[in-house]
């Protein structure tokens, strides 16, 4: 009997995307912008993104600036 050792390699589960940090948040909202404005985002998907946008602007302006 012969005992041979081999290296298996299990593919891992896929990485989960990083979220946008710092000053990458206002590329993606212009990604998004040319996006919707090219027809890319579906009808049925404006209204979750249209909420989405509307939480974003409410936390924004709970947010007390100073610039």
């Amino acid at each position: 009997m012969e005992v041979v050792e081999r290296v298996v390699v299990t593919p891992g589960s896929p990485a989960q995307p990083r979220a946008p940090r710092h000053d990458e948040w206002a590329g993606v909202l212009r990604d998004l912008t040319r996006q919707i404005d090219r027809g890319l985002v579906y009808d049925r998907e404006l209204l979750t993104v249209a909420r989405a946008v509307d939480e974003v602007i409410a936390a924004l302006h709970r947010r007390p600036y100073r610039g």
